[in-house]
């Protein structure tokens, strides 16, 4: 029997500590409602709550607490006005009991006492207590099949070292997978240092890397720790690795076969010991059949590989991660938490989220802020109904009796010739990175065909928006 206790003030610790020696309950004490939600989601579900608030708690912010807990667990909440207007929340829950604050002995005996007969009592045939889930498992929400599989993956890899690499659409949770894998790892009471290789420029990637050492290039005035260094007896987390140049995954996949490396601009070796985590948005075996990555470090960083499914393909997880971020929002945000009517649901549901668990996320935070009422209908969800599809450039022909490869390329040329050949602007109407563009454009000179553009590499700002 499980107790979880929030406990603000900390009076109840003496008085329950001679209530529960020697009984049967394993307790647990928090002084927040932040460590409250820590504690569910690496506790579980318990099957009673205390709950002393003296702080400026709303009685709907507990209530929703207490509703995620499900199943059929007892609760007893103290306040100091326990008949005060706006309580209908917490009343309305079954087995949840309002008394007036300070907790006497007898009251507090009285209640630890009815929860062990409740649970105690035999069951009616045929009664069934309902389904008891599980709590979030390190902050990953979610019941679907699609997602258990992935954390059922991840609780065995964790508690090895073994180099994991994550695959999945963007948005779809890759790094909190990571922090999963950290946090449940031989590892977790070291650091996790994080690198996305979108956000670092080409030049700086190998001094973020392995960093530098004072005067070895124009800018660096003292000597600075890339992130293998930080990462020392830690995890090292590098995400969006398909973005790496070639030549820096050389210099990459070197380092973890001999762990040591040696930073910009100096001479000694730097020994280092670090678990390594990667993730991409993109397909790596495809990248390494292209020739963007290297065969040698996808075997090298895929020990174990693990698969985030995207948002479409549990769609039942939805309305859990809904609630959830409506919770996290309406707190945020100072405003009492709406419902989502059925309609939305339905909405929500059916929509494909090409955004995934991201562009969900910031669907309910505009919707909190926006709405006016106690619901959320579908007129107050920013959900385009249709997905608007981008026109083709103008003059690309039908791709009847083309090959797929014909197809591509003719695409890829007539897109740079329709914004003048500025290449990242039509690394955006494509969906692709600079590189693979830049690798595509080789492959076509190889093969004979020059692009129909002027190719250059000026700003996005010199061409009309419209373009």
């Amino acid at each position: 029997m499980r107790l979880l206790v929030l406990d603000e003030p900390l009076e109840l610790v003496p008085r329950l500590q001679g209530l529960l020696a020697g009984s049967e309950w394993e307790s647990r004490f928090v002084g927040s409602l932040d460590e409250f939600d820590l504690a569910l989601k690496s506790w579980g579900q318990p099957d009673m709550v205390i709950v002393n608030l003296t702080l400026p708690l709303t009685a709907w912010q507990m209530a929703q607490h207490l509703k995620r807990l499900g199943g059929s667990q007892t609760g007893l909440i103290l306040l100091d006005e326990p008949a005060a207007p706006g309580l209908e929340h917490l009343k309305s829950l079954t087995g949840i009991e309002c008394l007036a604050r300070p907790a006497t002995p007898e009251s507090l005996d009285g209640a630890l006492r009815a929860a062990l007969e409740q649970r105690r009592a035999p069951r009616r045939p045929g009664a069934s207590a309902g389904p008891r889930r599980e709590a979030p498992y390190c902050g990953i929400i979610g019941y679907s099949k699609e997602l258990r599989q992935v954390i059922a993956k991840i609780k065995k890899v964790a508690p090895g070292d073994a180099n994991v690499c994550i695959m999945g659409e963007s948005g779809t949770g890759k790094e909190l997978v990571a922090r999963a894998v950290h946090q449940n790892g031989p590892r977790r009471n070291r650091p996790l240092v994080t690198l996305d290789c979108t956000a670092v420029p080409e030049g700086l990637m190998e001094s973020q890397l392995f960093g530098h050492v004072r005067g070895s290039f124009t800018g660096a005035v003292e000597n600075r720790d890339g992130v293998f260094s930080l990462a020392h007896t830690g995890t090292l987390f590098i995400d969006e690795i398909s973005e790496l140049p070639l030549s820096l995954q050389a210099k990459l996949l070197r380092v973890i076969q001999t762990r040591e490396f040696v930073k910009v601009g100096g001479t000694k070796p730097v020994r280092i010991d670090i678990r390594l985590v990667t993730a991409s948005n993109k397909d790596l075996r495809t990248a390494v059949e292209e020739g963007t990555f290297r065969e040698d470090l996808y075997y090298r960083i895929a020990v174990v590989m693990l698969e985030v499914p995207p948002l479409r393909n549990r769609r039942e997880d939805i309305p859990a991660l809904a609630e959830h971020f409506l919770l996290k929002f309406s707190a945020a945000h100072r405003k009492p938490m709406p419902k989502l009517t059925a309609q939305a649901v339905e909405l929500l549901t059916s929509y494909d989220w090409p955004g995934n668990v991201r562009q969900l996320e910031n669907c309910i935070e505009q919707a909190v802020v926006l709405c006016d009422g106690d619901a959320v209908d579908v007129d107050a969800l920013p959900l385009a109904e249709t997905t608007p599809k981008r026109s083709a450039p103008p003059g690309v022909r039908e791709p009847v009796g083309l090959t797929l490869r014909e197809v591509e390329q003719e695409y890829i040329l007539r897109t740079l010739k329709a914004v003048g050949g500025n290449r990242t602007r039509a690394t955006r109407l494509l969906g692709i990175s600079l590189r693979c563009l830049q690798y595509r454009l080789k492959a076509y000179g190889q093969a004979g065909t020059e692009p129909q553009a002027r190719i250059s590499e000026a700003p996005e700002t010199q061409y009309p928006l419209g373009v």
